[in-house]
C-alpha cells in the first residue's frame, strides 16, 4: 500500500496530511465464529480442554443473531462517528465480496472514486485471562482509508478492545468493566447482558476509528 503523506528526507518540513471531506464505509462483514477461551485451563488436561471447546460451540450458536448483527451495527456506528467529526460519511452499496475471502476486497472493482473505509473483524468473543476466573469481551478489528484510486493509504491500524487492551491508546480500547462473568455458566445465562457488551465495544471502535481517522487527516472543508 501506497501512503499519501510521508515524511520527507533530510531536513525538508514533513508534508501536510491529506485532506479528506467525503468518505465512503464498506459493510462490515460479520464475523465467522465467537471465540470463547480460558486461558486458566492447566495444560496437559485433555478433558477440560475438549470441554472448553464445546462450551464454546454452544455460546457462538445461543449468540447467532448477535453475531450476525454485529458487521452492520458496526457499520451504522462508523457512519454516525465519521459524520459527528465533520465528514460527509455513507456506506458504499454494491460491493463485491470474493467468496470464501469476504474481506479481501479489489478496490479497482469498487462502485466509487472517493476514499473508502475498509473496517473488518480479527476476533470476537469472551475471554477468561490466565490469572482470571472472569469472562470478558475480546473485539479486535483492523481496518484502513484508502483512495479507490490509486490505493494510496491514509489511515490503517489494528485496534484491540476488552480482552486484548493494554491501555487506552489509539490502538488499544479497555472494555467496559461492568460486563464480565464470573463462570461459562453464568455467561451463557445472560444473554441480553452479552449482547450488549458486544454493542458497546462496536461503539467505542467506532469512535476510536474515528478520531484517529480525525487525527491523520487535515480538518474537513
Amino acid at each position: 500500500m501506497g501512503s499519501l503523506w510521508l515524511a520527507a528526507c533530510g531536513s525538508s518540513p514533513p508534508a501536510p496530511p491529506p485532506t479528506v471531506t467525503r468518505i465512503m464505509v464498506i459493510p462490515v462483514a460479520p464475523i465467522a465464529k465467537l471465540h470463547t477461551e480460558n486461558k486458566g485451563i492447566p495444560l496437559g488436561v485433555l478433558w477440560q480442554s475438549i470441554a472448553d471447546r464445546v462450551k464454546g460451540s454452544d455460546f457462538n450458536e445461543r449468540m447467532e443473531s448477535v453475531r450476525k448483527d454485529m458487521g452492520p451495527r458496526l457499520t451504522a456506528a462508523l457512519v454516525a462517528q465519521l459524520n459527528a467529526q465533520g465528514y460527509q460519511a455513507q456506506v458504499l452499496d454494491g460491493v463485491v465480496r470474493p467468496a470464501g475471502s469476504p474481506d479481501n476486497i479489489d478496490l479497482a472493482k469498487l462502485p466509487t472514486s472517493l476514499p473508502v473505509l475498509h473496517v473488518y473483524f480479527n476476533e470476537v468473543g469472551m475471554l477468561s485471562a490466565r490469572f482470571s476466573n472472569d469472562y470478558v469481551p475480546r473485539v479486535n478489528v483492523s481496518g484502513y482509508l484508502m483512495s479507490a484510486t490509486n490505493g494510496d493509504t491514509v489511515w490503517t491500524d489494528t485496534i484491540y478492545y476488552g480482552a486484548d487492551a493494554s491501555g487506552d491508546t489509539p490502538t488499544s480500547v479497555p472494555g467496559n468493566p461492568a460486563y464480565r462473568w464470573a463462570s461459562f455458566g453464568e455467561l451463557v445465562g445472560q444473554p441480553q447482558a452479552v449482547a450488549q457488551s458486544y454493542d458497546d465495544a462496536v461503539d467505542a471502535l467506532a469512535l476510536r476509528i474515528a478520531k484517529n481517522i480525525r487525527a491523520s487527516t487535515a480538518p474537513p472543508r
